[in-house]
């Protein structure tokens, strides 16, 4: 019975005109279909393409897990973000001094923040101070300190502690442009050796 109809499929496959497409899948059921037609709904082996001999020419595209299917979505926007960047360097600096450049001056900008900040904190400081002396004249005549002045204490050490968190990360952003400028100044040289080529 099996030889029979195995004999019928292949009788039936050998009739077909030769540039007819035939199609090859496993059914709901676990049984493997031959048609000239890919089946309506799209089984979860997929649809191969056969020749006449029943010879797979063509595998049905791989199914990908969403973890795959992300990672290369994850892959291809880095891709495209890289083409972006490479772009945006070749048409910002045509030689790689340029780079160095932009970086100073980038550095003096945030080195004048520094010492901007360095200037604010050494203002914080006196008021600290003053309020420090006042409250600690206070304290030596037994005296009760003042809300407000405990308030204005708070108040001026807080702006200090910002204007420290602030320098240091401006010194922090130094070295963050000069690891940028680095690996640009790197891949503009690339770029431009792969345009000679």
């Amino acid at each position: 019975m099996r030889v029979g109809l195995f004999a019928v499929i292949c009788a039936a496959l050998l009739s077909m005109p030769v540039e007819a497409k035939l199609y090859r899948w496993v059914d709901e059921n676990g049984k493997v279909q031959y048609s000239d037609k890919p089946p309506l709904t799209d089984p979860k082996s997929g649809v191969s393409e056969v020749d006449s001999t029943g010879r797979v020419v063509k595998e049905p595209p791989k199914k990908i897990s969403p973890e795959e299917k992300a990672r290369q979505q994850e892959e291809l926007a880095l891709q495209k973000e890289q083409q972006r960047r490479d772009r945006a360097l070749l048409q910002s600096f045509s030689k790689p001094e340029e780079v160095d450049l932009l970086r100073d001056r980038q550095i003096d900008t945030i080195k004048g923040g520094i010492q901007t900040n360095g200037l604010r904190r050494q203002s914080a400081q006196e008021k600290l101070d003053r309020i420090d002396k006042q409250i600690a004249g206070m304290q030596k005549r037994k005296k009760q300190i003042p809300a407000d002045l405990d308030a204005d204490r708070a108040v001026a050490q807080k702006e200090i502690d910002d204007i420290d968190a602030d320098s240091k990360k401006k010194t922090a952003d130094i070295e963050v442009v000069r690891k940028r400028a680095e690996d640009d100044k790197k891949r503009l040289i690339e770029l431009k050796a792969g345009m000679v080529h």
